[in-house]
């Protein structure tokens, strides 16, 4: 069997994460991201229960970025990164992620892949040794165009290189390394960007990839080993390190056992942050087609998170620490809010006030007040769901909640296409309208007086129907929430999937034992 031809059967996902540079600490922009990842992959599983679903992150741990955070730290470069990438893996546990592979760059196995994948390259006849030369960017740790490099004279008189975009600092580099003929597909990568089906999402980051393969020439993927010794070591070649994106790139592969039996391939879904577009849609499809490999079937972009509108930087100290953020709002409600506020088209912006006024708003007392309201036993004396046929409704409620019941249905056929284009924020959206009706009509038909037997009947079947199903469609964004309503509600966990989120198709039963509130209101 060739080991390098791979398939995906119909049912087999693969979301990846970008793996995240660990010269810091998590922010809240890498938690959105992990949690985008999350969604598509419990997503996944919801849509497709019991079919092969994995779902990738993990740390890249190489290049001078790192090893000079180390030096600063006063650390060896591997003790530096143990500690860094363990605080991205608690982060991730306390995300609630499902990833099914964290991956370190620093991992025996990458070390394999990585190298092996090289060798692959070279002997396609994709890579020769040259002289290069071209001004170097030390933070993005590439080779930038001229037109993107200013001269800046600093105190002393002294000249100073900096990238004309953020002000970080530009070296002038010239040394013999090893390069890829990436100029030789151009053609194939555009071919691939504009494909019908969409493989880039949001489209309007098309143009971006599409630039820099105008500007495209052969890259350097190599660097001296005297000059970067923190990384992987080209084969049969000890004084060339192996260029970081290569590296990093390779990931993907690692976490599905290449060079040897690969789990799955391609991915069916890559996440990213739109700084790294042309690294994922120009370099990396340009390397698999080099080695012979599927490319990735969907890559989805998204903006950057501001704080109060203005970039995080250290030196304005408004970082936020995810971890923080979590104590103080829960892993749901932070979860919620980054999906709630995150418009993947357009950098977006974290305030701790809004956060606190969204998860009370929404899931406190949209979701959560109205489980409670309509489960105590003032209530619902019995302790049950109840079970109705929609023509068997008590007719007023019936009339009343019309709207409601089209709501729910609508709802659930907006979803699974919003699923699948990765439309949180609608989705959210569009279920919190329709848990704002189900209040209404809890609300206006005033079951805590006097009322008709079948009324209330009427009444408690609607209402747990829709809150049964929101939460169904709710479980890849707030899932331990989605769980705990799902429970109170006594609905068994072979009935919570995709084709259970239908009005009227639960068979009702006795309520769960859940009792209390799944999530505080949240004080200033």
């Amino acid at each position: 069997m060739n080991p390098w031809r791979f398939f995906v059967r119909k049912s087999s996902t693969f979301v990846t994460s970008p793996i995240f540079y660990a010269n810091a600490e998590p922010h809240i922009g890498h938690a959105y991201t992990a949690v985008l990842c999350d969604v598509a992959h419990r997503w996944n599983r919801l849509k497709h229960p019991g079919a092969q679903a994995q779902f990738s992150i993990g740390t890249d741990e190489h290049g001078s970025k790192i090893f000079q955070a180390a030096l600063a730290a006063k650390s060896t470069p591997k003790q530096f990164c143990d500690r860094v990438s363990s605080k991205f893996s608690d982060l991730f546990t306390d995300l609630e992620l499902s990833h099914t592979n964290f991956i370190r760059t620093t991992d025996p196995a990458h070390l394999e892949a990585v190298q092996h994948f090289w060798m692959k390259i070279q002997d396609n006849g994709y890579i020769y040794k040259s002289t290069y030369s071209g001004y170097y960017s030390i933070t993005d740790e590439c080779f930038i165009p001229e037109e993107d490099v200013v001269k800046k004279i600093v105190e002393g008189g002294a000249e100073k290189l900096t990238l004309k975009s953020n002000g970080t600092p530009v070296e002038w580099i010239e040394e013999e390394n090893y390069m890829f003929r990436l100029s030789e597909f151009r053609e194939k990568v555009a071919e691939w960007i504009n494909r019908e089906n969409i493989v880039v999402h949001p489209s309007k980051y098309k143009s971006l990839a599409l630039t820099s393969l105008e500007m495209s020439e052969d890259l350097s993927i190599s660097r001296s080993r005297s000059r970067l010794s923190w990384g992987i070591p080209v084969p049969n070649d000890p004084t060339q390190t192996i260029y970081v994106w290569l590296d990093a790139l390779v990931n993907y592969l690692t976490v599905t056992g290449f060079p040897n039996a690969q789990s799955v391939w391609p991915p069916t879904c890559q996440v990213i942050g739109k700084d790294i577009t042309k690294f994922h849609l120009y370099y990396w499809p340009a390397f698999l087609m080099a080695a012979g490999l599927s490319l990735p079937q969907k890559v989805f972009i998204h903006g950057h998170w501001l704080i109060d509108n203005v970039k995080m930087s250290k030196s304005l100290g408004n970082v936020v620490n995810p971890s923080e953020a979590i104590t103080k709002f829960t892993a749901e409600g932070l979860r919620y809010f980054l999906l709630k506020h995150g418009n993947p088209s357009y950098d977006c912006s974290f305030n701790w006030n809004s956060c606190l006024q969204t998860i009370n708003s929404d899931l406190v007392n949209n979701v959560g007040n109205l489980l409670n309201r309509s489960t105590v036993e003032k209530i619902n004396k019995e302790g049950m769901y109840p079970k109705m046929e929609i023509e068997d409704i008590e007719a007023e409620i019936r009339e009343n909640a019309k709207k409601l019941m089209e709501m729910v249905e609508e709802s659930r056929e907006n979803c699974v296409d919003l699923y699948d284009e990765m439309s949180y924020f609608k989705i959210i959206e569009n279920l919190m309208l329709t848990m704002k009706e189900a209040n209404r009509l809890f609300q206006s038909s005033q079951p805590w007086k006097e009322i008709d037997e079948k009324r209330l009947k009427s009444l408690l079947f609607v209402t747990y129907d829709t809150i049964r199903v929101v939460t169904i469609l709710l479980q890849p964004i707030t899932p331990k929430m989605a769980e705990f309503c799902l429970n109170r509600l006594g609905v068994p966990k072979n009935e919570r999937n995709l084709e259970n989120s239908r009005f009227g198709s639960y068979s009702g039963g006795k309520l769960g034992a859940e009792r209390g509130v799944f999530i505080d209101r949240i004080q200033k």
